[in-house]
């Protein structure tokens, strides 16, 4: 499922959100305000737009090339200008939500499709190494984008989260969408009057997938409809929009009380109008839709669902694995854990006989519940001790600092913006007691030496701007999962067995995936099955929902760390003395997000040139 600014921000853990129960506010009766008119989309003619291209391009050496053809891609994505923090720059004259709609995405695939031929005209073999390395990754983007189009029907458009559009919506505006000035609040209030119109599409994409017999199963589909029936159901000052806005807007001293109180009413008129009226037709279309929808979970169920389910794997693998080879890794990962974990629990003395589960319950209860008010001081802590540490292991670290957010879910990165404005944050669960063994690895993860190491300095490495901005999952997701691997590589828990443990879990939960992805999609397991699994063997209720809806993505934690950590193992059996870690990093993460097939070259290419230096 293609979602635009979603991967230029790595939601990586979001799940689901949704306003406070309660009645319509009536529509205010004072000074009445009338909303523009939002209009349909416009969609340009199809070949004019190619023809455009073709001349924009024509006679370009092959770096400005990189940028132009990019830039052209991003022009047609606003959520993703603004969520860079690169308006500026672009300097659009009408703002608006992105085209969701089929007919926009099909033209878009037919651009990228002219990209890759007028790419495919340079000849690279002319071209200096770090131009063909750019090449070799703006030509594997494009395919993989441009392959994608043959299963734009797989996809839950009002799936719950991020992962489907209502969701992703909420996300921008509350999340991504900075408020600095009066000119920023005008962009918000005139972005969320286009709301109704958003949502207009996402019934138009379900009556396709209907259509083309693709519906989202019952399980995961009640609970979607149940949190866009949340805000549906609630007024326009409890909701995390109005809280959101009300919030960055408070903060300002640059704008007048006077001028404050106008937004905040012309932001209630607009949620009142707009916003939840667009919640309550969608949330009536998903009831409905109910009644249609399949009791099995997993695309295979689908006609053409295993084509697609190759594909996914390919593109979230960047490998030929199969499912089989996939999920059998699964399995022999899972072993290997479980006996990592069985030494740690007996130098902790307790019962061989007992579950994972049932262990786990004790290492929480030894180690101890971190309350919710005091979690972010314990991430920021363990943030500025792995800061201390880094430059042992790295030679290059970002510039741009990293925050931590407390959030009713937590457990994600949103990478920053290239204006400085919103820093790279990583939410952080602070509704509630945290179990300590878990927040070691979750920083570990989401901030340094993981996500936001990696994605923060690609955003300011000298790269061509689509290798600083694309992310290949196995790349992004396997560095994170490496990460984890690292601290203990690194001496980080040797006085903390019970942070170590709740590695190990996590890593158990990453090779879990492989298992469950795969049988959920391949070999039919149910919803229950799976999570049973999950529990016996993670020794947690898994998110299988997540699996469900997102297929193939799962598979690209665990797929992508053993490659890293295939390649470090290559790199110090081939220099031996002349290895050194932190170089070996630079090469992975100094040169932006690929294909770990490319990373592979990368690595090999850095290992002939040390060998052969003199």
């Amino acid at each position: 499922m293609k979602i635009s600014f979603a991967l230029s921000i790595l939601l990586i853990f979001l799940f689901a959100c949704g306003g406070s129960g309660g009645s319509n506010e009536q529509p205010i009766q004072e000074n009445p305000i009338t909303l523009a008119n939002v209009s349909p989309y416009q969609l340009e003619d199809t070949s004019t737009l190619i023809n455009a291209a073709e001349d924009r391009l024509a006679g370009l050496d092959i770096d400005d090339f990189f940028e132009e053809s990019y830039k052209m891609t991003v022009e047609r994505d606003h959520e993703s200008i603004i969520a860079d923090g690169r308006l500026a720059e672009f300097q659009i004259g009408n703002l608006q939500l992105n085209n969701i709609g089929d007919d926009f995405y099909a033209q878009t695939v037919a651009l990228q499709s002219k990209i890759l031929e007028l790419l495919l005209t340079y000849d690279r073999s002319t071209m200096s190494n770090a131009q063909q390395l750019s090449f070799d990754v703006y030509q594997a983007h494009l395919e993989f984008e441009i392959e994608a189009a043959q299963y734009r029907n797989f996809e839950y458009p009002a799936t719950y989260g991020f992962f489907g559009w209502p969701g992703s919506t909420e996300g921008f505006f509350t999340q991504v969408m900075q408020i600095s000035n009066k000119a920023d609040a005008d962009n918000y209030l005139a972005l969320l009057n286009q709301v109704g119109r958003r949502f207009e599409q996402i019934e138009a994409l379900l009556d396709a997938r209907q259509a083309a017999g693709i519906v989202e199963p019952s399980i995961t589909l009640g609970f979607s409809q149940s949190q866009v029936a949340n805000i549906a159901q609630s007024s326009a000052t409890s909701t995390t929009y109005y809280a959101a806005f009300n919030t960055m807007v408070s903060a300002l001293d640059n704008i007048s009380a006077a001028d404050k109180d106008e937004l905040n009413e012309l932001l209630i008129v607009t949620l009142q109008q707009r916003v939840i009226p667009a919640y309550q037709s969608l949330s009536t279309k998903m009831l409905t839709l109910l009644a249609s929808a399949p009791t099995n979970i997993g695309f295979g169920q689908f006609t053409g669902g295993d084509a697609f389910y190759d594909y996914q794997l390919r593109f979230f693998t960047s490998s030929v694995m199969t499912a089989d080879d996939i999920h059998q890794l699964g399995l022999d990962e899972l072993a290997r854990i479980h006996n990592e974990m069985r030494a740690l629990f007996d130098q902790l003395g307790y019962p061989q006989n007992e579950t994972i589960a049932q262990l786990y319950a004790r290492v929480d209860q030894d180690a101890g519940f971190i309350p919710g008010d005091q979690a972010i001081a314990v991430y920021e802590n363990l943030i500025d001790e792995a800061y201390v540490n880094l430059p042992l292991a790295f030679e290059q670290l970002p510039q741009q600092e990293v925050v931590v957010i407390g959030d009713d879910s937590g457990g994600y990165y949103i990478a920053g913006s290239d204006d400085g404005v919103r820093p790279g944050a990583f939410y952080a669960y602070t509704a509630g007691p945290t179990a300590y063994t878990t927040m070691p690895t979750l920083a570990y993860h989401e901030a340094v030496p993981g996500h936001h190491l990696q994605i923060a300095l690609a955003q300011e490495l000298n790269l061509p701007t689509f290798r600083r901005k694309e992310n290949f999952t196995s790349f992004v997701e396997g560095w994170g999962l490496y990460a984890e691997r690292l601290a203990k590589d690194l001496g980080w828990y040797q006085n903390d067995i019970y942070g170590d443990l709740g590695r190990l879990q996590f890593e158990a939960m990453r090779a879990a995936r492989l298992v469950l992805d795969t049988a959920i999609h391949d070999q039919g397991w149910t919803y229950q099955q799976s999570q049973d699994f999950h529990q016996a063997n993670v020794g947690f209720q898994g998110s299988i929902a997540r699996y469900s809806v997102w297929p193939g993505q799962a598979t690209a934690y665990t797929t992508g760390m053993l490659k890293i950590l295939e390649l470090r193992e290559r790199a110090e059996n081939l220099l031996g003395g002349q290895y050194d870690i932190r170089e070996f990093h630079t090469a992975v993460v100094g040169n932006g997000s690929m294909p770990l097939s490319i990373l592979e070259t990368v690595v090999d290419n850095y290992i002939a040139e040390k060998l052969a230096a003199p």
